[in-house]
């Protein structure tokens, strides 16, 4: 037996079940509001050699489809109680088969009724479906709707443990989950619906998710997504623009620090927002390297350049490649220019210098105006005379 009963108390309008574009829907949470899903139901169940009929207050309902021919081709006519409702079993065509068991649930769902393979008569309409897909579906509604408690919830999406074939929204299936997902998701905020209820917006379901990793605080969830890996959420794209919990960085210094790593899009994040704190941690210098600051800071002196004017501090985490920041008045040295000589010590003090005296960024008309302005200068210098 492959039969599923959809049950709900009240009438079912006949207009509503014929009439496209006709929802009557009145809760705000409602995931149906196009007034086409139950006749894509019918349509596509009659279509996959399935039974429906509704026992309802108003009367007993069968449907079925009868082979005609209209303009030299054939259709197959959708019939209820031998009449003509129309439309053909095409309607939804690209709809797979438990998105018609999506919309029969829903309905009953938002009408507080009961689905289920048993039949309970203390219902005033009962949808009946035999069908072996849409049993299936049945069978495996946990994929296709969520009732998991969250692990956390953040303003615009929930995160659920476990991956699921699915994302989710107001906890009904509207899109294919990432590959690779270690948990699920449950978009709360807007997601705009085509008429299939899949989202239209791939950017609606991105961002919430995206944001809800950032702010999320509870780090047993983020040690497994921000580890590295070829799970999905160690490869999402995380914005420094947005809010990022305390948790968050917690959990990113605890798997800098362990064997499991830090996935590389959590570590540019956490780079980015170090950039803007000039939160990097400090290193001592030895003697030699004491020395060759020493000469540098001499050597710009004599050029006119005092570096002494900004504070200098020596730290690591500035990123791959760079010898020097400026921030916030205060110069930042890594130990790479140390290890390439005092030309090159000098060189990225001189830059940080100029980056904190003329508030310019590398590259701009800024910098280039002063460089410019110092060459010539010291050119007089040399000659003894002005150009």
């Amino acid at each position: 037996m492959n039969k599923v009963f959809f049950m709900n108390q009240g009438d079912f309008d006949v207009r509503a079940m014929l009439t496209m574009g006709v929802s009557a829907k009145d809760k705000g949470d409602a995931i149906g509001f196009f007034g086409t899903g139950f006749k894509y139901s019918i349509a596509i169940i009659l279509r996959m050699g399935g039974k429906i009929s509704i026992s309802t207050q108003s009367g007993v309902y069968k449907f079925e489809a009868k082979r005609e021919t209209i303009r030299g081709k054939e259709f197959d006519i959708v019939y209820m109680n031998d009449k003509e409702a129309g439309f053909t079993t095409h309607l939804g065509a690209n709809w797979e088969p438990w998105m018609a068991y999506r919309e029969l649930y829903c309905n009953a769902k938002d009408e507080n009724g009961e689905i289920s393979t048993e039949i309970n008569d203390n219902y005033d309409t009962i949808i009946s479906v035999d069908c072996s897909q849409i049993f299936n579906a049945h069978v495996s509604n946990s994929d296709y709707f969520l009732s998991t408690s969250p692990v956390f919830s953040g303003v615009n999406a929930e995160i659920h443990e476990g991956g699921k074939p699915f994302i989710y929204y107001r906890g009904i299936a509207v899109t294919n989950s990432y590959k690779n997902a270690i948990f699920s998701y449950n978009i709360t905020s807007n997601v705009t619906l085509t008429e299939d209820r899949t989202s239209k917006n791939e950017y609606e379901i991105r961002w919430p998710i995206q944001k809800a990793i950032q702010g999320c605080t509870n780090k047993s969830m983020l040690r497994k997504a921000l580890s590295k890996g070829d799970h999905a959420e160690a490869n999402i794209i995380y914005d420094s623009d947005w809010p990022v919990s305390d948790e968050f960085i917690t959990v990113c210094d605890e798997l800098l620090a362990s064997d499991k790593g830090l996935c590389e899009s959590a570590r540019l994040l956490k780079s980015k927002i170090q950039d803007r704190s000039g939160d990097w941690p400090e290193f001592e210098i030895n003697k030699v390297q004491k020395m060759a600051l020493d000469k540098a800071i001499s050597f710009l002196f004599k050029i006119d350049v005092d570096i002494n004017r900004f504070p200098i501090k020596t730290v690591t985490g500035l990123g791959d490649g760079v010898m020097g920041r400026a921030h916030e008045g205060t110069i930042y040295l890594s130990d790479m220019p140390f290890n390439m000589g005092v030309k090159q010590l000098a060189s990225t003090l001189l830059e940080e210098w100029v980056h904190n005296k003329y508030d310019c960024a590398d590259f701009d008309r800024n910098m280039q105006n002063w460089l410019f302005d110092k060459i010539l200068s010291l050119g007089e210098s040399i000659n003894g005379e002005p150009i």
